[in-house]
């Protein structure tokens, strides 16, 4: 047995001044005051997180798990986000004319992984979306809902998809709320110009969250809610929100947690491939995409398409710019992933019994280690060997 010492281990209620005990079958065996087992690490001052889990993200580091069909692609983004500290996740696809063999791919990688970010399934992001909503997404690439199409992409996934996103207005779209909501898939509310009643239809159909809430979807108005006010107002529903500020002004953020119970918040990232690489602009696909220094993806347009900021630098959003008390704030951001894709008794927060993944944080919100099963799977010095060096080829600017 292994013992880490620090003043601030972060549990699902407190900040604990201690040691952190893991044995030999990669559990944790204690959190107290003294050491359980030899003393390996002393880590003073810095920050001990469970490790963080994201529910959608489409890239890392130059790595894409949505525009491929090599479940190559999607491993090496695995391995890289443990860089950043996310030790297990839900890549995600987007609505594209290979999307079927991208939901083959996903389930390939998850099958065939050994290390890594723990892939914990896969999220359907559309096809069955509102075109007037698409965000970034081409809306040649989207598909009229129906049972028989949901049904492939199902199949495709071989028990792996966890989630899907969908337009509920669109005709078909609570047959397929109903079927795959019945068969295990979390489905959600996303891409959508929704009412107000055609959102609650949604939720007592089966949908259980809001994709990348208020982004992409109709928003509030005195006269009509709107599907913003639903998910607001509605208890079921899981909100998934990026907390970049970028995506999200930080008053909303902070509606929302006025509005909702803070353990209903699910943070994602929807990161790209160019998360965690130079600032700059590149061509992908034959599209302009501009990675900001403050982390911003847009395209040429101006339109707001993913996120360069990763899923720990959130966390101290809600901790040092919305003031969430940090057990509070790193909940949101591993244990309730946990709840929602119903992996709580073993990932998403340090617990007696529970996987020994956690993170060593400075107060710079630097990652600078990452353990899975209480063993260390990677440093901060190990950036270089995890980012994609054939991405740069595509920087333009």
């Amino acid at each position: 047995m292994k013992s880490y010492r620090s003043h601030r281990i972060v549990t699902e209620t407190e900040i604990v001044d201690g040691w952190l005990s893991a044995d030999e079958q990669g559990k944790i065996a204690a959190i107290e005051a003294s050491p359980s087992g030899e003393p390996v690490l002393n880590y003073q001052d810095h920050w001990l997180f469970p490790g963080l889990i994201d529910p959608h993200l489409h890239g890392f580091m130059g790595w894409n798990a949505s525009k491929t069909t090599d479940p190559n692609q999607i491993l090496r983004m695995a391995d890289a986000l443990l860089w950043t500290g996310v030790t297990a996740c839900v890549p995600s696809c987007i609505s594209s004319g290979f999307m079927l063999e991208n939901v083959k791919a996903l389930h390939a990688a998850k099958a065939a992984q050994k290390q890594g970010a723990e892939i914990l399934g896969l999220y359907m992001e559309g096809p069955f979306y509102n075109p007037e909503y698409n965000g970034g997404t081409p809306i040649e690439t989207f598909e009229k809902p129906t049972l028989e199409r949901a049904m492939e992409y199902f199949e495709a996934a071989d028990g792996d998809l966890v989630s899907m996103g969908l337009a509920p207005e669109l005709s078909g779209s609570m047959e397929v709320i109903r079927e795959l909501g019945g068969r295990g898939v979390r489905m959600g509310i996303a891409h959508t110009g929704a009412d107000y009643s055609q959102t609650i239809a949604a939720i007592d159909a089966g949908c259980q969250m809001a994709t990348h809430s208020f982004n992409a979807m109709r928003g509030l108005h005195h006269r009509e809610v709107g599907v913003t006010g639903a998910i607001l107002l509605d208890p079921r529903i899981y909100n998934e929100i990026n907390c970049d500020l970028i995506h999200v002004c930080p008053q909303m953020i902070e509606i929302l947690l006025r509005m909702k119970s803070w353990d209903k918040i699910l943070m994602m990232t929807d990161n790209d491939s160019m998360t965690g690489m130079p600032a700059g602009d590149y061509q992908i696909d034959g599209v302009i995409e501009r990675l900001e220094s403050s982390g911003k993806i847009v395209l040429e347009d101006g339109t707001i398409y993913g996120s360069g900021r990763t899923l720990l630098q959130d966390v101290f959003n809600l901790i040092d710019e919305l003031h969430l008390p940090v057990p509070q704030a790193v909940a949101m951001a591993s244990l309730n992933a946990a709840v929602f894709l119903d992996q709580q008794d073993r990932i998403g927060s340090l617990r007696k019994g529970k996987q020994a993944d956690f993170i060593v944080v400075n107060d710079e919100h630097q990652c600078l280690a990452t353990y899975q099963k209480g063993i260390q799977v990677c440093r901060i010095e190990d950036r270089a060997r995890l980012a994609n060096p054939e991405f740069m080829k595509y920087k333009v600017a």
